[in-house]
């Protein structure tokens, strides 16, 4: 199992009714953040439409810029070594990534657990945290790679991780 936690957001087709992924933001087990924009499958877009998010993301920007569920998922495959990765909201994400892996007639290969839950495991109260390092906006309101980079900066400041936990990137 790693030693440090994934930590993954995403960004829904609807705020209303969430069905698909538009896009996904993760923590690597080298402390690196990475994202990608997601091609919807054509299952999706029959019964579901893209309504107006966060980021702006339109159907074209995805189909220019995302990649296919299963490029996703390979890569998924080959970086997470773990059974649980967290999630702010663990519904939410567990809905997107079930939808990215039944397109392709699959089954996760991870649970999501609340990020709220890992923290307090480990004795700390993400919220009160956050407010200490002066973090006053709604985490579910910081775009997707800032939330990923702050949860990651409060686990080390809250001594959960340790910079000697992050592998030393080779050149």
């Amino acid at each position: 199992m790693a030693s440090l936690p994934i930590f993954m957001t995403a960004v829904a087709n609807s705020s209303d009714e969430p069905a698909f992924p538009l896009l996904y933001t993760w923590s690597t087990v080298e402390a690196q953040v990475k994202e990608v924009l997601v091609i919807p499958d054509d299952e999706w877009l029959e019964e579901h439409t893209i309504e107006a998010n966060s980021l702006d993301l339109d159907e074209q920007q995805l189909y220019e810029f995302g990649f296919e569920a299963s490029d996703i998922l390979a890569e998924w495959t080959s970086e997470f070594d773990t059974d649980v990765i967290y999630g702010l909201e663990p519904e939410l994400l567990n809905t997107l990534i079930e939808a990215t892996y039944d397109s392709k007639g699959l089954e996760p290969s991870f649970e999501v657990h609340s990020i709220h839950s890992w923290f307090e495991e480990r004795g700390v109260n993400l919220d009160d945290a956050m407010l200490e390092q002066g973090q006053t906006t709604p985490l579910h309101l910081l775009p997707p790679d800032e939330l990923i980079i702050q949860l990651l900066q409060t686990a080390v400041e809250q001594e959960l991780i340790s910079p000697s936990d992050i592998p030393a990137i080779e050149d």
